[in-house]
This record gives C-alpha cells, sequence and structure tokens, in this order.
C-alpha cells in the first residue's frame, strides 16, 4: 500500500494520478491511499479505487490512522500563503514520526 500526503495540491493531484496510472498498470492490487485533509472534496478529484483517509498536519492525532499499514509512504509537504519554515518542518516532523511507524 502506497500512502501519499498532500494529495489534494498541485503536485499531489498529479502524483496521485500518476502513481494510479504506472502502478495499477503492473501492479493492479495495489492499493493506493490518498492522507488529505478533506475526503469530500477529494473524493471528487479520484478514482473509487483510491482509498481516502483524514489526515492534516494541525492535526496530528488523525496521522497515524492515515498511514496504518503503509508499505511506502510519499510525503508530499505543503505551503500554504503566510506559512514560515519553521511551521512547515513542524509539519513535516509531525508526519514522519506516525509514518515510520507504519
Amino acid at each position: 500500500m502506497i500512502t501519499i500526503t498532500g494529495a489534494t495540491g498541485q503536485l499531489g493531484r498529479l502524483v496521485v494520478a500518476k502513481i494510479f496510472e504506472k502502478i495499477l498498470e503492473k501492479h493492479p492490487g495495489e492499493r493506493i491511499v490518498a492522507a488529505v485533509r478533506s475526503t469530500e472534496k477529494a473524493r471528487a478529484m479520484f478514482p473509487h479505487t483510491v482509498e481516502l483517509r483524514d489526515a492534516s498536519y494541525d492535526r496530528p492525532e488523525t496521522l497515524a490512522a492515515a498511514f496504518a499499514g503503509a508499505d511506502k509512504v510519499l510525503f508530499i509537504s505543503s505551503s500554504e500563503l503566510g506559512s514560515t519554515r519553521s511551521i512547515t518542518a513542524r509539519r513535516s516532523r509531525r508526519s514522519v514520526r506516525p509514518a515510520s511507524r507504519a
């Protein structure tokens, strides 16, 4: 199972689409999980075979469940308008810890 963070962002959408196209072509049983802040927003973006999981860098309690069972995690950090490097770094650390335990 591959879990991708930031899946609804500009880069994340493209990555999910390419992984969906390339990985599933060779490994049809592979599961793709999009770790997203809003599963409602994401549902319209991805095929139903992409599993959506609630995950927010600002809600660290959501991250362990989002990464559970993942063999691979592709971490795409977010950079929101007004975010500083320290905020981005803190969000990254919050994600890496639960992902390493998956």
